[in-house]
C-alpha cells in the first residue's frame, strides 16, 4: 500500500466516528461507568486518527444542526452523567463542585453534533468520505478538539476512583 492509499483511508476513522456516535445515542443501554470507560476509549482512538490526518483546512458553512435536538441531547446526558458531569478548569474552585465550569456534557454534545454532521455528508455519498473528512478536520482543529482534550482529562481523573 502506498502512502497516498493509507493518507486516503479514511475507513478506521469512519468506524471510530460511527461506534463513538452510537454509544451516545444509546446511553440509557449501558451502565454509567462502563459507558464513560468507553467513551474514553473511543475517545483516544478519536483523537489518534484526528491527529494522523493531514488536511488543508476547508472552511465551508453548514447549516447548524437543530437546536432543540442538540438541547434535548445535552440534557440525556447531563442527566445520565449526574454528579460525574462537572468539573473543575483553570480558574474554578477544584475543591468546590459548585464553582466548576466544565462539563462532561457539554464536551461530548459538541463532539457528537461535529460527528453527526460528517456522519449525514458520508451517507448522502459513501463513494466520497472527504467532505465528511474535512468537516471532521476543521471542526477539530478550530473547535472540538479543545472539548475532547477536556473530556479525556477529566476521564483520567473521575475513572481511576472507581477501578
Amino acid at each position: 500500500m502506498d502512502a497516498e492509499t493509507v493518507d486516503n483511508d479514511y475507513t478506521k476513522l469512519l468506524g471510530v466516528v460511527g461506534a463513538f456516535c452510537r454509544t451516545v445515542d444509546h446511553m440509557e443501554d449501558y451502565q454509567r461507568l462502563p459507558w464513560l470507560q468507553t467513551i474514553g476509549t473511543q475517545l483516544e482512538e478519536l483523537d489518534a486518527e484526528m491527529r494522523r490526518l493531514r488536511l488543508d483546512l476547508a472552511y465551508q458553512f453548514f447549516a447548524l444542526p437543530d437546536l432543540d435536538f442538540r438541547f434535548a441531547m445535552f440534557c440525556r446526558l447531563k442527566d445520565f452523567l449526574g454528579d460525574w458531569d462537572g468539573y473543575p478548569l483553570p480558574g474554578d474552585d477544584a475543591a468546590d463542585p459548585d464553582d466548576h465550569s466544565g462539563s462532561l456534557a457539554d464536551d461530548l454534545t459538541d463532539i457528537y453534533f461535529e460527528l453527526g454532521r460528517g456522519l449525514a455528508l458520508y451517507r448522502d455519498d459513501p463513494a466520497d468520505p472527504l467532505p465528511a473528512v474535512q468537516l471532521w478536520y476543521t471542526g477539530y482543529v478550530l473547535h472540538w478538539r479543545e472539548h475532547l482534550h477536556d473530556a479525556r482529562c477529566h476521564l483520567k481523573v473521575l475513572l481511576p476512583r472507581f477501578a
